[in-house]
Parts: structure tokens; sequence; C-alpha cells
């Protein structure tokens, strides 16, 4: 069990590296689903990145537990409705397993995962600019509000982000 009062840097993939989200519908809906997914199972989620076959996330729960409470709901009710739409129930698994988290400890290791978590999208090529990617915690365009991080972006985070 992940102990409250750090931040974890969570990921998973879709099952046999399967499509998670097929089109902007579906990143959306994830979206919308993180949004509702704090309101059920309180965090702070700090950071996101989501791609065709994984996510990436960076949250901070309060209490012990929390990070898995907030996990299982969150993959569960995607995955529900992933099979729902795709008319799949019985097929198998959206997810790979169980998600992966590495909790972060000091300032430096903060500042490395949240950068890795926003330039996702930029390391795969699919745009030239880090906060170019729609769903993404650094895209202007992004829906979800984020909550602050323990320790503030700097002010040439964009900078940072892209290799400037």
């Amino acid at each position: 069990m992940a102990p409250g009062g750090f931040v974890y840097h969570v990921c998973n993939r879709g099952s046999r590296k399967g499509v998670l989200f097929a089109d902007s519908r579906d990143f959306d809906g994830f979206v919308r689903l993180l949004h509702r997914a704090r309101e059920e199972r309180p965090i702070k989620i700090i950071a996101y990145c989501l791609l065709r076959t994984h996510i990436h996330l960076l949250l901070w729960p309060a209490g012990d537990g929390d990070l898995s409470r907030f996990m299982h709901w969150l993959e569960s009710v995607h995955a529900s409705a992933w099979h729902r739409q795709r008319r799949s129930r019985g097929t198998g698994a959206v997810y790979q397993s169980r998600f992966v988290s590495v909790g972060i400890s000091e300032d430096r290791h903060y500042y490395t995962a949240l950068r890795y978590v926003e330039r996702n999208a930029l390391a795969a090529k699919l745009v030239k600019r880090a906060q170019d990617w729609r769903w993404c915690s650094a895209s202007p365009r992004s829906r979800l509000t984020l909550d602050s991080g323990p320790y503030p972006r700097p002010a040439n985070w964009f900078a940072i982000l892209n290799g400037e």
C-alpha cells in the first residue's frame, strides 16, 4: 500500500500494448473521467499525459491507500466504459496489469518526473512542442484543472520541457 503524503509517478498501458484511446472522443472522455475520479476518490492531480497506448499521471495522495483506491476506481470505470463502447465485454483485460507507481521524495526527482510526464508526446514525436499535445497537463487546451504540487513550476517551464 502506497503511503500518503508523497507524490507518485503512475503509469499503465493497454493490454498487449493495445490502444486505450482511438480518437479524440476517447481522450476527452478519459480527461472527464479523471475529474470524476478525483471527486469519487479525492487525490491531487499534478500532471498527466495520455497517449494512444498508455497513461502517465503525477498524483499526490493525502492518506495511506488513497493512490490504490483512486487508480482502482479510475481504471475499472474506464475499462467498463471501454468495453461497453466497443461491445467487447468478456474479451479480455483493457489494461496490461495493475498500474506502476514510483514514489518521489526529493525536489530534483519531482521535477524530473514532472518533465518526463509533460513531454511524453514530444518524446514520441507526436508534436513539435510539449504544450501542443491537447491531452497533457502542459497544454493550455487541457480541460482538467490541476492541483498545485509541492514545488512550483519554474517561470521558464515550457523552455525546460522543450529543451530550449
